[in-house]
């Protein structure tokens, strides 16, 4: 059993456990409690907590409860952004994670008033860190210069042609729709831990080139898997009018992007101890 499989199986019910406990006791409204809960408890790979866990552990850092809330934190932030991007405004989405999405579950309204929630509550979890810092590395990484800009552009972007003479606009816009929080993910870990200058930077720039890899991923997920392999609706983007990666290079292309990344990636990680860290990356032989 590999280093990575190892760490996946331990700390992936750990994290799971906590979310469930903590949403039922901390939040007074039992409803309410239950609504945000519902698509915080609907599954998912706990890749960004994971990864927070995980960039930790690569730095010498024991794994407690403390840790455990600012892990579980990001995952309620990714949530939240999960129901927003599900409603009829947005993606309009049926099925997340092999369940009804939040609004189509619980009505449009609660749905978005289970994500406003989850937002401060991440926040907040991640504030029990008492550092400042990590605080507004992950704020900036979900406002108008990260994820919400990213789904701004998304959004903006649908049927729009003029975007594909924009030879970065598809790198910029999917970077921070996605990466952005993948990144946060890693940055909040060397921020807790007092990484030094290059082990943050090495470990930045691996999490900015996962996180980038992994939108394309997703995007190849949306025309290589069924909706019951992904647990979504499939084949959206191009009926959609979406520009993405995939829809403006194909297969083909997009798979060679994908490896450069993950190269780039395990680059990054030379001379660490990241074991981890590095099987993180088999997540993407899926589509390759």
């Amino acid at each position: 059993m590999t280093e990575f499989t190892n760490f996946y199986k331990k700390y992936q019910p750990i994290i799971d456990h906590y979310l469930e406990q903590h949403l039922a006791s901390e939040i007074e409204d039992k409803k309410f409690s239950q609504i945000m809960a519902y698509s915080v408890m609907a599954g998912g790979k706990r890749l960004r907590p994971l990864l927070f866990l995980a960039t930790l552990i690569s730095l010498g850092k024991e794994i407690n409860e403390k840790e455990i809330r600012v892990a579980c934190g990001i995952e309620l932030i990714h949530t939240y952004s999960l129901i927003h991007d599900d409603l009829p405004a947005m993606d309009n989405d049926d099925y997340r994670r092999g369940m009804l999405t939040s609004h189509k579950k619980w009505g449009e309204a609660e749905a978005i008033l289970a994500g406003d929630a989850l937002l401060p509550m991440g926040l907040e979890w991640i504030a029990s860190a008492k550092n400042a810092e990590m605080v507004a590395v992950m704020a900036n990484a979900i406002g108008p210069n990260g994820m919400a800009g990213g789904q701004y552009l998304d959004i903006d972007s649908t049927n729009n042609e003029a975007v594909k003479e924009d030879n970065n606009f598809i790198n910029r816009m999917e970077w921070l729709k996605t990466g952005c929080l993948i990144k946060a993910s890693v940055e909040l870990a060397t921020i807790y831990a007092n990484a030094n200058d290059l082990l943050r930077k090495n470990l930045v720039d691996f999490s900015a080139n996962f996180g980038r890899a992994y939108q394309i991923y997703d995007d190849l997920v949306d025309v290589i898997q069924t909706s019951q392999e992904a647990g979504k609706a499939t084949h959206k983007d191009e009926e959609e009018g979406k520009n993405n990666t995939l829809t403006l290079l194909g297969i083909d292309q997009s798979r060679e992007e994908l490896k450069e990344l993950i190269s780039a990636a395990k680059s990054n990680l030379d001379g660490l101890n990241s074991e981890v860290l590095l099987g993180f990356l088999d997540l993407y032989k899926k589509v390759l």
